[in-house]
């Protein structure tokens, strides 16, 4: 009886942190969008975005990209949706420094 009621647990408990569990997001990569753009329009935006003060290149376009995948993360938990998203990204002489996500909310 006790292993029956134990298995039962168990299942139980799987089933419900399988059912609960946040959605995740999809970032759909091969929607990405690149647009050039000058270092001064990127440095005014990158400034907007709180990285003032950063220099521009990959190190600005993994934090940009890293953060706001770590937001998505958050809202997505919040409101039990998933947000498919891709990126902006802002280039300055071909080499991405940026990324910006608009998301849209999958209903």
């Amino acid at each position: 009886m006790k292993k029956v009621l134990f298995s039962f647990v168990a299942l139980l408990i799987f089933t419900i942190s399988i059912a609960v569990s946040p959605a995740k997001a999809a970032y759909l990569p091969e929607n990405d969008k690149y647009v050039e753009v000058s270092y001064e329009e990127a440095r005014a935006i990158a400034d907007l975005l709180g990285l003032k003060g950063v220099p521009l290149g990959e190190e600005t376009a993994r934090i940009s990209f890293e953060v706001q995948e770590a937001m998505i993360a958050k809202i997505e938990t919040i409101i039990n949706k998933e947000i498919d998203h891709y990126y902006i990204w802002l280039t300055v002489n071909g080499q991405p420094v940026l990324g910006i996500d608009p998301p849209v909310v999958l209903i």
